[in-house]
């Protein structure tokens, strides 16, 4: 195949993935409230599980944009340098330190490499840029326990630093996690902003590295240097500094080289830059000195908000347009990036993580050798039958994906993957429970674990013992009439068509209450695993909703 194709054919499939995933956000307790006595609000019940997944859940001064454009971007947002007035910027506060003093918004107390006897050490500070949301709080929570694992384990000549997260929250607010990471607290974009540019919520990375330069956070930060991160990457050991003062590092995305086709695009926004210089790197992973930054941003926010409220750069640059935003800004100030494979990998399924040697020990995993790759970036799903096969292009029954966490945590201790599984499942699962087993107040949720997610019209009716006992008999919900079981995995409820089938026999973090002979019944957007009794007359039923617990009894009509 000719190199022309084979790219071709690459992108394809990254789109591809990229979009089944987009589809399949956010799974999680964000549910519908059970049907009870009156009816719920009307949905797509046969789809509730890729509806409630549709959601990829994490510029400057106007010099270089049309005079027009530069008029469309919102009054509100920093056009300058100057600090916007009612910018409320909540200074970080000190967590424990990995190692050498106290974690804060300036960082940990370092002098300079050679005092430390560590003449070559170049230090240089995480932000780790978030939302209040809990779909990014458990994420990083789990990345800033392995910061401090990978930062201890440097010690003591590691240039891994301090550490801040950057936080876009309502109106700036604390939202409790401030004590176990240092943390600033910058105001996320308003609903009618966000509106106003089509809801892309990853606007709100540039606005808050815009806030945290004016308000002077970042200039408080003693490290010269700065890594950018994102909350669902994890290090798998310890990350030098990677930049020098004149040449910023970053990871190279297949799916965002430039071509001739985007010139038009760039030349509207960004005025003598010409495509070739646009690098395909987003702003994070990147490590960067903090006057470089200081450079890019503005034009990062300004360049994101008008290129996507531009649809003709929109459709082009799609769910990483705010990345491009970066790349044209730094091309546009003549910055160009270092860019290195070794920075990450992104794994699905069927995928190993690069060691050196690569050696492999057999059943019991796999040799300690050190990864070739810096960063475990979560970016896809894992997907995997009960017997160990990639499961392509759809929810595994086996299914490791922050997607299903949308607004609860995971629940400690997931489900091993099955046997055959690739190491990335197995390493990043192992990754996760390490975390929520070290955070104390980790909280307890009844969401579902790696099994359960798989939810699929007809799935295991044929093996399932309660499937042909249920199956066109009349229920009730709750006490109300008109719950059928159809052939086909079709479902028939009082609030519209839903979907049912067979679970495999699994503990899904409920207690034991579907450890085995289980269907699922799924209607209205809300997920329900079903439990029978034929040991009494008429036959009876409760339910375990997804996400909540809450339970409901039902009964068969006609003595069943």
């Amino acid at each position: 195949m000719k190199p022309i194709a084979r790219l071709a054919v690459c992108t394809l499939y990254v789109f591809a993935l990229y979009n089944w995933n987009s589809l399949c956000a956010r799974l999680s307790a964000d549910v519908a409230q059970a049907p009870a006595a009156k009816p719920p609000v009307a949905a797509n019940s046969t789809l509730g599980a890729a509806a409630r997944r549709a959601a990829r859940l994490p510029g400057s001064s106007s010099r270089g944009l049309p005079r027009s454009m530069a008029a469309e971007l919102p009054p509100t947002r920093p056009r300058t340098y100057t600090p916007p007035v009612n910018t409320p910027v909540k200074p970080a506060v000190a967590a424990a330190a990995p190692a050498g003093g106290a974690v804060g918004p300036r960082g940990r107390e370092h002098q300079d490499g050679a005092a430390e006897g560590c003449a070559s050490r170049r230090p240089f500070h995480t932000i780790l840029t978030a939302q209040a949301t809990v779909y990014q709080q458990w994420q990083s929570r789990i990345m800033y326990h392995h910061w401090k694992k990978q930062a201890a384990a440097g010690a003591p000549c590691s240039d891994m630093s301090g550490f801040t997260r950057l936080v876009a929250s309502e109106g700036g607010k604390s939202d409790g996690l401030e004590s176990e990471m240092p943390s600033v607290f910058v105001k996320q974009m308003t609903p009618q902003e966000l509106a106003a540019h089509g809801h892309f919520g990853v606007l709100n990375r540039p606005h808050s590295v815009q806030q945290m330069i004016d308000s002077g956070a970042l200039a408080a930060i003693r490290e010269a240097y700065v890594y950018i991160a994102e909350t669902d990457h994890v290090l798998m050991k310890p990350l030098p500094n990677l930049a020098t003062e004149t040449t910023p590092s970053a990871y190279g995305f297949g799916y965002m080289h430039a071509s001739a086709s985007v010139q038009p695009i760039i030349e509207r926004f960004a005025p003598g830059v010409n495509w070739q210089s646009v690098q395909p790197i987003g702003p994070s992973p990147v490590i960067i000195t903090k006057k470089q930054l200081e450079l890019i941003t503005p034009d990062w926010l300004q360049l994101s908000l008008a290129l996507k409220k531009d649809p003709t750069a929109d459709r082009r640059f799609g769910w990483v347009l705010e990345m491009w935003g970066w790349s044209i800004a730094a091309a546009k100030h003549g910055i160009a990036h270092d860019v290195n494979g070794a920075w990450q990998i992104e794994p699905g399924a069927g995928r190993d993580i690069p060691r050196a040697g690569g050696a492999r020990r057999g059943a019991d995993g796999y040799e300690e050798q050190p990864p070739q790759h810096y960063i475990f970036h979560y970016t896809y799903g894992i997907e995997y039958s009960l017997a160990g096969r990639v499961q392509t292009g759809q929810i595994g029954e086996w299914s490791l994906d922050k997607r299903h966490y949308g607004v609860s945590y995971p629940p400690r201790n997931l489900a091993a993957a099955p046997a055959g599984a690739s190491e990335s499942a197995m390493w990043l699962r192992a990754a996760w429970n390490e975390a929520s087993a070290a955070i104390g107040s980790w909280p307890d949720t009844k969401a579902l674990g790696t099994v359960g997610w798989r939810r699929n019209r007809g799935d295991r009716i044929a093996e399932n013992s309660m499937a042909d006992k249920v199956r066109g008999v009349q229920w009730d919900w709750a006490g109300v009439q008109g719950l059928l079981f159809q052939d086909g995995g079709w479902l028939k409820t009082p609030w519209g068509t839903g979907v049912w089938g067979g679970l495999p026999d699994q503990d899904y973090n409920d207690g034991g209450f579907c450890a085995a002979d289980c269907l699922f019944a799924d209607f209205s957007g809300a997920l329900h695993n079903v439990k029978f009794d034929f040991s009494t007359t008429p036959a009876t039923f409760k339910t375990w909703r997804v996400g909540d617990g809450e339970q409901i009894v039902g009964k068969a009509i006609g003595g069943v």
